[in-house]
């Protein structure tokens, strides 16, 4: 997978291949293009080419995880154990490859024991040895280890960027092309594309500001909203209300906060966002899910009249 990275323009200006280093630390605040700018890097140091081609052998076992010479560390938490299984690999010569490549996403999740169990091994680099490391938190590593790190900042990517990322994601089964107009980071756009019931909870939002013209059209919408969820649908309505008002199109999709904008004055929606915490409030309460909506659109539009 990922075999077309090296296209993107993030990719294209690290010039990673050059003076080569003995450990890297890719960091911005999107987890997911870290980690997948850093397994990009990782593959292509393996890969036979150097290009990450996809069809070597060496390609074909870093996708199946099976490399010799590869060891990932992708945990919620790295432990002791974690570092002790690298530190244990250091001094054997590489199998197939080059070099050894050892790659720890997410490396804010490292404790200080296990940083400080690490840093002798920057500090004293074999040369068959590359560290790759990501972080969202550069607050979160020694200040000893970072001195130890060739440190690359990821900007935003670019709309090239980001449709080379979707389409090599859609290969892993994600699809975030639906997100791709808007300012929603990869780490963003992939929770959004995999959460099933956040995106039911979106597209019902969608249909309710499409549908909700006259209090005639409310027993309609209310009868097709089906969620196998309701818990928390009127915490995210509020929040898309809250989106809308501001303009603010980085946590809602672009198409979404124009439709609502175009259906509602801002006065309205203002006025709207108590009744939604009243609603959020009443369900908490076990009160019927669909007569509190049906309430709460019809005071919805009330207050759309009253502020026309």
């Amino acid at each position: 997978m990922f075999e077309k990275i090296g296209n993107s323009t993030i990719y294209k200006n690290l010039n990673l291949s050059k003076n080569l280093m003995h450990s890297y630390l890719f960091y911005s605040s999107d987890r997911e293009l870290n980690n997948i700018i850093a397994l990009f890097f990782a593959k292509t140091l393996l890969c036979d080419k150097h290009i990450s081609c996809g069809e070597c052998p060496a390609c074909r076992q870093f996708d199946a995880h099976t490399h010799p010479d590869l060891t990932i560390i992708n945990q919620d938490t790295v432990k002791v154990e974690d570092i002790s299984k690298i530190i244990n690999k250091l001094n054997t010569k590489p199998i197939s490859a080059e070099k050894k490549v050892f790659v720890i996403l997410n490396a804010e999740t490292i404790n200080e024991i296990s940083q400080n169990k690490l840093l002798k091994s920057l500090e004293e680099p074999n040369p068959s040895n590359i560290f790759i490391m990501t972080t969202t938190k550069t607050d979160k590593i020694l200040n000893t280890v970072m001195s130890r790190l060739n440190k690359i900042y990821l900007p935003y990517p670019d709309n090239n960027d980001k449709k080379i990322f979707a389409n090599e994601l859609n290969k892993t089964g994600i699809d975030i092309s639906k997100y791709l107009d808007t300012n929603f980071s990869l780490t963003e756009m992939i929770n959004l594309s995999s959460n099933t019931n956040y995106q039911a909870i979106i597209d019902n939002i969608y249909m309710i500001f499409e549908k909700l013209n006259t209090t005639a059209d409310i027993p309609n919408i209310v009868n097709s909203i089906n969620l196998s969820d309701k818990s928390t649908f009127f915490m995210h309505f509020q929040d898309i209300i809250l989106s809308a008002i501001k303009d603010d199109y980085k946590k809602y999709a672009r198409n979404l906060i124009d439709i609502i904008n175009a259906k509602f004055p801002k006065k309205a929606l203002l006025k709207s966002l108590p009744l939604i915490e009243d609603a959020y409030k009443k369900q908490s309460s076990n009160v019927n899910f669909f007569y509190i909506l049906d309430n709460l659109l019809f005071n919805m539009l009330k207050e759309k009249f009253l502020c026309k």
